[in-house]
């Protein structure tokens, strides 16, 4: 089973920890990327049917990047990379794997899912914007995740 725990841990600093199975790692990033919304916006782009996504959570320096793919199986490949520098741009095929899982997308989708709402329901929408400074809690993306997830629940048997 999939599972994140994504906790604002200070002023502007986060930590994401992702398990599955045996295999558990944990990454931080800073305000410098809205990362929660980020992960939001991937957990959408996967279940409105995407094939492939990457985003990033910004480090000081350096830089987490989540890659999504669409495999046969109609499962999701998750990969994360990370990468000594900040906004490199540099391809996927120089940064360090540090996780590589196989999971469906309604199990990610909802996995996203808790892990905003629990940080909604600890900090409210105003405590979130006072401790991650720059960025407000997503709740349009975090709204339209609900729905994507409650179409799968209804019309897939995944």
């Amino acid at each position: 089973m999939l599972t994140i725990e994504y906790c604002v841990v200070g002023s502007g600093w986060a930590e994401c920890n992702i398990s599955f199975d045996k295999t558990s790692i944990k990454i931080t990033a800073s305000y410098l990327s809205d990362a929660l919304g980020n992960l939001i916006l991937g957990a959408i782009a996967i279940l409105s049917g995407f094939s492939r996504i990457s985003f990033g959570f910004d480090e000081e320096p350096g830089e987490y990047r989540w890659c999504i793919q669409l495999i046969d199986s109609g499962d999701i490949s998750l990969k994360i990379l990370s990468f000594d520098e900040l906004w490199s741009n540099k391809p996927d095929s120089e940064g360090k794997e540090i996780l590589h899982i196989e999971s469906n997308p309604l199990e990610f989708g909802k996995a996203v899912q808790k892990a905003a709402l629990a940080v909604l329901e600890k900090h409210g929408a105003d405590g979130y914007l006072e401790t991650w400074v720059e960025h407000p809690f997503p709740i349009k993306l975090y709204e339209l995740l609900n729905e994507h997830i409650m179409y799968w629940e209804q019309n897939t048997s995944n």
